[in-house]
C-alpha cells in the first residue's frame, strides 16, 4: 500500500512501520490484486475535533476518521469491487486511491494505556479500522459490525498484533 504521510504531529519511524505492515496486511487480507495508495494524516486531537466537527457535526476529538472514494454496493467490500477501485486508478502513483484516514496521537496513546496494548499495536488498529472503512467494512448494524471485526482481527493477526500479549 502506498500511503501519503501527512505528519502533523510527531510519530516515531518504529510506529510509522508498525502501520505500513498492517496497511500492507489489508490488501492481502482483503485479496486485492491491485496496487493501492490512501492518504494518513497524523494529528493531536484539536485537529481531529475540527475535521470532526466540519464533516460530522460532532464537535469533539475522536481516535481515527475515514473518508472513502469508492462507494460498494450494500453488503459488498473492495475485494469484491475490482473495476470500482479501478474507476479511483491516479496515474501519478499508479495505484487506486482508497481514500484519507485522520489519526490522533494523542488518543493513540491514550487508548493503548486504557486497552493494555503496545502503541504499535493500537497505531496498527486505529489505521485498519481507517483502513476497513475505505474498503467498504462498517460497524452500524450488528451483523456489519461483526464481520468488520472478524477483518481487523484477521488482518493483525496475520501481522502479530494480537490482542494478547501486545
Amino acid at each position: 500500500m502506498i500511503i501519503q504521510w501527512i505528519k502533523d504531529y510527531p510519530l516515531n519511524g518504529f510506529l510509522l512501520s508498525a502501520m505500513q505492515e498492517a496497511a500492507d496486511q489489508c490488501l492481502v487480507q482483503e485479496e486485492i490484486p491491485l496496487k493501492c495508495s490512501i492518504s494518513v494524516r497524523i494529528c493531536d486531537d484539536d485537529q481531529i475535533q475540527k475535521i470532526n466537527a466540519e464533516y460530522r457535526g460532532m464537535d469533539r476529538s475522536t481516535d481515527v476518521l475515514s473518508f472513502p472514494t469508492v462507494s460498494y454496493p450494500k453488503g459488498l467490500t473492495a475485494g469484491k469491487c475490482v473495476n470500482r477501485l479501478r474507476s479511483e486508478y491516479d496515474d501519478e502513483t499508479g495505484a487506486c486511491y482508497l481514500g484519507d484516514i485522520i489519526i490522533s496521537v494523542p488518543h493513540m496513546i491514550a487508548q493503548a494505556h486504557e486497552y493494555n496494548h503496545s502503541q504499535a499495536r493500537e497505531a496498527a488498529y486505529l489505521l485498519v479500522h481507517g483502513i476497513c472503512h475505505l474498503m467498504g467494512y462498517d460497524h452500524i448494524e450488528e451483523d456489519d459490525k461483526r464481520r468488520m471485526r472478524a477483518m481487523e482481527e484477521k488482518i493483525l493477526s496475520a501481522i502479530g498484533q494480537t490482542r494478547e500479549g501486545t
